[in-house]
C-alpha cells in the first residue's frame, strides 16, 4: 500500500509541474534602446482603484497648437564697421601722456576727447618745413610779379618768367601738402602762429564709444603702423547668424528670430534685416544679420558673444501635450494613456512617441498610432506609474 501511494504522489508532482511549465508565459522582451532596429511596444500597467486614488494623478487631453516652424542656428554679436575704431597716428614718436581717467577699458569716451599725447621730432620738422615754405612763398610771389612786368614790357626773358612760375607753383604745392599732413595729425595749419612750433600731438577719439583695448604705455616708441587704442560704439549692435545651405531657401528679410540666451532675458525677439546672397565656400553656410527688437536687451549684447537662435519661418497646427506629460527614458520618450477604469482596477497604457518642436510649455507629439484629442493622458506624476512596471501587449 505504501509503495502504491508513493508512486501516486510522484506522478501527481510531475503532472502539476507540467501544468506549471505549460502555463508560464515567455519572458517579456526588454525595450530596445535602438528604435531604428526594433519598434518600441506599448505596455500595460494595472493598478487598483485604491492605488489610483492615492496617486492623485493629473489627467489631461491633447491640444491643437500652432507650432512655429524654426531653423536652429548659431552666431556671434557684431558691430558695424563704422562703429569700430582703431586709433593710430601717421608719424613716429614717443608716448608722453596717457589720460587714465578716459582710457581704462570699458570707459565711455566722446568724439574729440583727448586720450593721450605724443612727442614727435617728425612733427617738429613738419612745422618747420611749413613755416619756411610759407615765408619763401612771399619772395617767389614777388619774383613772379616782377618777371610778369618785365615780360609785358618786352624787357624780360621768357625763360625766367617760366622758371619763376614753376618755382612759385612748386612751393605752393609743398605748402598744400604740409597743410594736409598737419591736418592728419589734428592740426589746422591756419591756426598755427608763425614761428610757434609745438612738439606735442594730441591723440583724440574719432568716435564716441567705449574703450575696448589700450596698446600703449608711457614712453613707448610708436610708428604709423601701431594701433594705440580700440574704441567700440554699441549704438548699432547686431547678431550675425549662419544658416546651412539646406535651409537657406526658407530665409527671408523681415522674419522673426528667437534668441535663446538667458543672459539677455526671456523671449528675446529679433528681426532679419540682411540676407547674404552667397555661401561660404568652407562652411557651405549663408550669413544673415538680425537686429534685436528691444533696444534695452540689445545693450546687453557684447561684441564677439556667442548666441543660439531659432529663425521662425512659419507655423503649422500640431497635436501637443504639456512637457510634464512626457515620460523620458533611456530607450525613448513615452506618454501614458488611461485605457480603462472601473470600481476595482484602472488600466493604463504606456505609448512610445516622437517629439517635435516646443512651443512655450507644450511639446509637439508624433504618435505611431492614432489617438483622439479626447484621450485621457497622464500629465503629471507619470514616473510613479512607470516604476510599477508593466506587461507588453500582444
Amino acid at each position: 500500500m505504501n509503495i502504491i501511494m508513493k508512486k501516486y504522489f510522484f506522478v501527481t508532482l510531475l503532472f502539476v509541474s507540467g501544468l506549471t511549465s505549460c502555463s508560464k508565459k515567455p519572458d517579456t522582451p526588454a525595450l530596445s534602446a535602438d528604435t531604428t532596429t526594433a519598434p518600441l511596444q506599448s505596455e500595460q500597467i494595472k493598478i487598483t482603484a485604491e492605488q489610483f486614488k492615492n496617486l492623485n494623478l493629473s489627467l489631461g487631453n491633447f491640444s491643437e497648437t500652432a507650432i512655429s516652424d524654426e531653423i536652429k542656428t548659431t552666431g556671434v554679436v557684431e558691430v558695424l564697421p563704422e562703429n569700430l575704431a582703431f586709433i593710430s597716428i601717421p608719424t613716429t614718436g614717443f608716448i608722453k601722456t596717457i589720460f587714465a581717467n578716459t582710457t581704462l577699458p570699458g570707459q565711455f569716451v566722446t568724439k574729440g576727447m583727448v586720450l593721450a599725447t605724443v612727442e614727435s621730432i617728425e612733427f617738429i620738422q613738419m612745422q618747420q618745413d611749413y613755416f619756411q615754405a610759407v615765408a619763401h612763398s612771399a619772395f617767389l610771389e614777388k619774383e613772379l610779379e616782377r618777371q610778369q612786368t618785365l615780360n609785358s614790357e618786352d624787357i624780360g626773358i621768357k625763360k625766367k618768367l617760366q622758371q619763376a612760375e614753376a618755382e612759385f607753383n612748386s612751393n605752393l604745392a609743398l605748402i598744400k601738402a604740409l597743410e594736409a599732413k598737419l591736418k592728419l595729425l589734428g592740426i589746422n595749419a591756419a591756426t598755427l602762429k608763425k614761428g610757434d612750433i609745438s612738439s606735442i600731438i594730441k591723440v583724440t577719439a574719432p568716435i564716441s564709444g567705449y574703450v575696448k583695448a589700450v596698446h600703449i604705455n608711457t614712453g613707448k616708441a610708436i610708428t604709423p603702423n601701431d594701433v594705440l587704442f580700440e574704441l567700440i560704439n554699441k549704438d548699432d549692435l547686431h547678431i550675425e547668424l549662419k544658416v546651412l545651405e539646406k535651409d537657406a531657401h526658407k530665409i527671408q528679410k523681415g522674419q522673426k528670430v528667437l534668441i535663446d540666451d538667458k543672459r539677455l532675458g526671456e523671449n528675446v525677439m529679433a528681426t532679419v534685416f540682411v540676407v547674404a546672397k552667397v555661401f561660404d565656400n568652407e562652411t557651405k553656410a549663408m550669413t544673415i544679420h538680425v537686429h534685436l527688437d528691444n533696444h534695452q536687451q540689445e545693450q546687453k549684447l557684447i561684441p564677439g558673444m556667442f548666441v543660439n537662435a531659432k529663425v521662425l519661418t512659419g507655423t503649422h497646427m500640431a497635436k501637443t501635450l504639456p512637457e510634464s506629460a512626457i515620460l523620458r527614458k533611456p530607450e525613448g520618450n513615452f506618454i501614458i494613456e488611461l485605457e480603462k477604469q472601473n470600481s476595482k482596477e484602472v488600466v493604463f497604457r504606456i505609448i512610445p512617441v516622437k517629439l517635435g518642436a516646443i512651443q512655450g510649455q507644450h511639446v509637439e507629439v508624433h504618435l505611431s498610432e492614432g489617438l483622439s484629442n479626447s484621450a485621457s493622458i497622464v500629465t503629471d506624476k507619470g514616473h510613479f506609474l512607470s516604476d510599477m512596471g508593466g506587461t507588453v501587449e500582444d
